[in-house]
C-alpha cells in the first residue's frame, strides 16, 4: 500500500499542561509512556481530520484509553465508522479464508447450517474444495450449534460435511375434501428448498491468506445476439504495498486489453465485496470504462478541512494511468452491489455518472463519501486512518451519504438455489445483469435527485496513498 508516513505533529502545549501536571508536580517522565500515542493521535486529528472542529475539549478527554476507544472518543457524529486505528501487521492473520451466514435448522432450535458466502484465493478453504453457495451442515461429525460453531474460526484442520441446496416436490397429502370427483387432488405438488448432504471435504489448518484485487473474471457471448460481455469481481481497490498494488494494476491493464481483443461491447463490474482503496486505482479503471471522448476531462473533486485547504484539487480522467491498458469506450456499465460496497467503489459509481449510464444491480451501497488518509508515527504500532476530505465528481455531486439504492433491487440470499461461486453466468446477480443486457429485464425509469455542486477546474496531480471511504 502506498502510504503517506507523518512523523510527528507538535502537541498541543496547552493539553501537555492540562494532561500531564497535578498540583504543579511535573509527571510527564511517569505519564507520556501511557499517554503518547493518544496525545499524538489527537494532535493528528485536530489538523488534518475534516470535521476537527466537533474533537472534544482536550481537558475532557482520557489519554490512557486504547487506541480504538480513544479515537471513537474524538470522531465527530458525522464520521460513521469510516476513520479507523490499526495495529502494523507485517503479514495477514491466519485465515481458513472464507466467510459464512448461519441458518437455523426448521427442526430444532439450536442446530444451524453455515452458507458459505465468499471464498479467497489461494486460501485452505479454496484448498479443500469450499465454494460460495455450498452448506456446511457438520463440522467433524457433530451438528453446528452456538459451541461447535468455534471450530468453523479456531484456526485447527477440520472435516466438513458439505451439502447443496436443491428444490425438490413435496407430495400433498391433503384430505378428500379436497379431491375431485375423479378421485385426483385439486391441488398440486409443493415445491420446497432443501439441503442436501454432498459428501465431506477436509479443511487444513489456517495460514495467512493474500487477497488479490481482481477476485475473477469471465466472458460471456449471449446466444442469438451480438452482446460480448465481460464479468468482473473486483473486490479492492488497494492491494497491501506499493509493489502488490502496481502488481494488480497491471492485472487490470490487461483484462483490459483483452477485453479489447475478444470485442467487449458491455461489462459488468462485481463489487458487492469491495469496500474500498486507494483513488489512482478509482481512476485507471474509470480510464478504461469511460467513452474514449471524455478522457482528460474533470473526474473528481478532493475537498479538504479549512486548515488543509491549499490540498484541494481535482482529479481527471488522465490517459497516462493506462500506460499498457486500454480504453473501451464504454457508453453504460452494470455494477453489481451490496451493503457492503462502500469507498472507492462508491466513488467510482458517483464519478461515472456524469459521463455514461451507470445500472446498479443487487442492494443499497454503504454510503462511505469520503477520503481517508494513512498516517503512521514509528514510536508506535498503530497506523492511524482519520477521514481527510470530501469527495466531489464532476457535476459537484456528493450526495449519497445514504448510499446509492440498486435500479434492481435484489436480495440473493431470496434465491439460494442461484446463490452460487461468483461469475457463473446463473448466478443470480449476474444473471439478472445478463437479462438486463439482452432486454429481457427492463429498467425502471430513473427519477431526479438534488445534488451538492460547487465549481471546477483541472489538474493532474495526484497525492498517493488517500483511501476512498
Amino acid at each position: 500500500m502506498k502510504i503517506r508516513k507523518l512523523l510527528y505533529f507538535p502537541l498541543l502545549g496547552l493539553l501537555a499542561l492540562t494532561s500531564l501536571f497535578s498540583c504543579g508536580e511535573d509527571r510527564w517522565k511517569e505519564y507520556y509512556p501511557l499517554t503518547g500515542r493518544d496525545l499524538w493521535m489527537d494532535s493528528l486529528m485536530r489538523e488534518v481530520y475534516l470535521w476537527y472542529e466537533d474533537i472534544p475539549a482536550a481537558n475532557s478527554l482520557n489519554y490512557f484509553q486504547a487506541p480504538d476507544a480513544f479515537l471513537k472518543s474524538i470522531l465527530s457524529k458525522n464520521d460513521k465508522g469510516f476513520s479507523t486505528v490499526d495495529s502494523i501487521m507485517d503479514t495477514p492473520l491466519p485465515s481458513y479464508g472464507f466467510d459464512y451466514t448461519l441458518y437455523k435448522v426448521a427442526t430444532s432450535d439450536t442446530t444451524y447450517t453455515a452458507l458459505v458466502s465468499y471464498v479467497a484465493k489461494n486460501s485452505p478453504a479454496e484448498d479443500a474444495g469450499l465454494e460460495r453457495g455450498n452448506w456446511i451442515m457438520l463440522v467433524d461429525g457433530d451438528s453446528i450449534t452456538k459451541k461447535t460453531e468455534e471450530r468453523l474460526i479456531d484456526g485447527g484442520a477440520r472435516t466438513l460435511r458439505i451439502g447443496k441446496y436443491v428444490i425438490v416436490k413435496q407430495e400433498n397429502n391433503g384430505g378428500t375434501e379436497g379431491d375431485t370427483e375423479n378421485g385426483e387432488n385439486e391441488e398440486e405438488d409443493k415445491e420446497v428448498g432443501i439441503i442436501q448432504e454432498t459428501g465431506d471435504v477436509a479443511l487444513p489448518a489456517v495460514r495467512p491468506v493474500t487477497e488479490s484485487a481482481i477476485y475473477d473474471t469471465n466472458f460471456i457471448q449471449l446466444e442469438g445476439t451480438d452482446y460480448k460481455i465481460a464479468y468482473l469481481a473486483y473486490n479492492s481497490f488497494t492491494a497491501g504495498t506499493a509493489e502488490q498494488s502496481e502488481k494488480y494494476n497491471n492485472e487490470l491493464r490487461a483484462f483490459s486489453q483483452e477485453c479489447k481483443q475478444r470485442g467487449i461491447n458491455n461489462l459488468v463490474l462485481d463489487f458487492r465485496y469491495n469496500s474500498g482503496g486507494e483513488m489512482e486505482c478509482v481512476q485507471l479503471l474509470a480510464d478504461i470504462l469511460v467513452p474514449a471522448d471524455k478522457l482528460e476531462s474533470p473526474f473528481a473533486f478532493l475537498q479538504y478541512n479549512d486548515k488543509q485547504s491549499a490540498q484541494n484539487r481535482d482529479l481527471i480522467l488522465d490517459s497516462q494511468l493506462l500506460q499498457g491498458g486500454v480504453n473501451l469506450n464504454l457508453p453504460i456499465v452494470y455494477i453489481i452491489t451490496s451493503g457492503t460496497t462502500a469507498g472507492a467503489a462508491e466513488m467510482l459509481i458517483n464519478c461515472l455518472k456524469p459521463y455514461m449510464k451507470v445500472v446498479l444491480i443487487g442492494q443499497t451501497t454503504k454510503g462511505e463519501y469520503v477520503a481517508t488518509e494513512t498516517f503512521i508515527n514509528p514510536k508506535y504500532p498503530w497506523a492511524v486512518r482519520p477521514v481527510v476530505c470530501e469527495v466531489f465528481n464532476s457535476n459537484g455531486e456528493a450526495d449519497y451519504s445514504a448510499g446509492f439504492k440498486p435500479d434492481i433491487a435484489i436480495n440473493e440470499t431470496s434465491y439460494l438455489q442461484y446463490y452460487l461461486p461468483l461469475g457463473e453466468p446463473d448466478e443470480i446477480l449476474l444473471h439478472t445483469a445478463l437479462q438486463v443486457i439482452a432486454g429481457i429485464v427492463e429498467l425502471p425509469t430513473p427519477k431526479t435527485g438534488t445534488a451538492i455542486v460547487r465549481s471546477f477546474t483541472t489538474q493532474k496531480n495526484l497525492r498517493k496513498g488517500l483511501i476512498v471511504k
